[in-house]
């Protein structure tokens, strides 16, 4: 048992090892990004989302693979995703989970 532990153990070290740049940046590498205008700054995205979406605002999430935001909102009990893309500011998918 102890074996493949230690094998499952190695095989995820080497898959993260082997994940591109972007996927191992942290805050630091967002804030360079909106810094550098890759991105747009998240206040001013989180404005027109809240301003276009009703519903109780439950948060927000930073794919930096994707740079998209999702964005989650609770309306009449149901939780809708608002995805935007963080380099444009427009909306790129919106879903609702029941």
């Amino acid at each position: 048992m102890r074996n493949s532990s230690t094998l499952l153990i190695a095989a995820a070290l080497a898959l993260g090892l082997a994940l591109p740049a972007h996927a191992l940046r942290g805050p630091n590498d967002v804030r360079d990004m909106v810094r550098t205008g890759e991105i747009m700054p998240f206040e001013v995205i989180q404005r027109r989302v809240l301003q276009d979406n009703e519903g109780e605002y439950v948060g927000a999430q930073f794919d930096q693979g994707t740079r998209v935001y999702r964005f989650r909102f609770l309306r009449d009990g149901n939780l809708i995703n608002v995805d935007v893309d963080a380099r444009t500011g427009q909306p790129v998918r919106r879903r609702q989970s029941y």
